[in-house]
């Protein structure tokens, strides 16, 4: 968690917001009574959903940087805004940046996909580095792996450590009208809709009040688990441009609240939102249990 507060000389402040691997970051500067806002590009609309007065107020709304690509900065002079939406403003910097991880391409991904998922969050990492699994690490890790020697107490226990990580985590989601939305896990068949992961989606869209996508995958797909980054994206598009995966309803202009339990590369769940999106989806947002330490799968 980065969190910093400095002043320099005649007494601007600057409020700098970010965790340590985490795509999304907000930096706010204060001098004579007026802001600026920084950010990336690519999270505004984030900013602009929670507190669209920012942008009404500024007489410039938001501009991209001429100096450091991929910025944004919003200028809001003395007398534009309302101190106590400043103030409100701050507080939700400091846990939207810092309450989950904003996920987004890594370096081993990053020249096969561009803009297929519009955002993704993970609610923690896995496990922390040199020390045990996170709570919601654990509990995904029982409930994926060892689930069967678990008694029903423990399956209760770790199912709502996950549940309520994962709906918590979707208060930074722009939900809007969810009539407009859809809940889906990743493509499975008949017997992957049986695992944690689908069941997982399942219950959020029961809880969440939106309409459940179901994803089938029609064919058995090859053993992904030990293969490279370019196989496993090869073998997806391979199955998507045959057709061999069919939804139960038709996309167009809807949006998708796409969850899965682990984040790793993130490969398959970028080329699954590649496929929505040339369904005609209009937005598709990821919220996972967690991410591993490493930006890479198990090959």
């Amino acid at each position: 968690m980065i969190i910093s507060m400095k002043r320099g000389g005649t007494n601007p402040m600057e409020y700098h917001f970010e965790r340590k691997r985490s795509d999304f970051w907000i930096t706010v500067h204060e001098n004579d009574g007026a802001y600026n806002i920084s950010t990336k590009t690519g999270y505004v609309g984030i900013i602009n959903y929670f507190f669209p007065i920012l942008e009404k107020r500024s007489p410039t709304k938001w501009k991209e940087s001429k100096k450091y690509e991929g910025m944004s900065t919003l200028w809001l002079p003395q007398d534009h805004y309302d101190q106590d939406v400043i103030a409100k403003f701050l507080d939700w910097c400091e846990h939207v940046t810092n309450d989950v991880l904003w996920l987004g391409l890594n370096r081993n991904i990053q020249e096969y996909f561009k803009d297929e998922l519009d955002y993704c969050i993970a609610a923690d990492f896995n496990i922390v580095y040199g020390e045990s699994r996170t709570e919601i690490g654990e509990a995904e890790y029982q409930l994926k792996y060892n689930i069967a020697r678990l008694s029903e107490e423990d399956k209760k226990k770790y199912t709502d450590i996950v549940m309520n990580k994962m709906l918590d985590s979707c208060r930074y989601v722009p939900f809007g009208k969810k009539e407009d939305w859809y809940v889906s896990p990743m493509p499975a068949t008949e017997a992957g809709r049986e695992k944690m992961a689908w069941k997982m989606a399942e219950e959020m869209a029961r809880r969440l009040g939106i309409s459940f996508l179901q994803p089938a995958l029609c064919a058995d797909k090859p053993q992904l688990k030990n293969v490279s980054i370019e196989e496993k994206i090869r073998i997806w598009r391979d199955i998507y441009s045959k057709k061999l995966v069919e939804v139960n309803d038709p996309l167009g202009g809807k949006k998708v609240l796409l969850t899965d339990d682990l984040y790793q590369s993130g490969t398959t769940m970028w080329e699954y939102a590649g496929f929505l999106k040339s369904l005609g989806a209009e937005c598709v947002f990821g919220v996972v249990c967690v991410k591993s330490l490493k930006d890479r799968d198990n090959t």
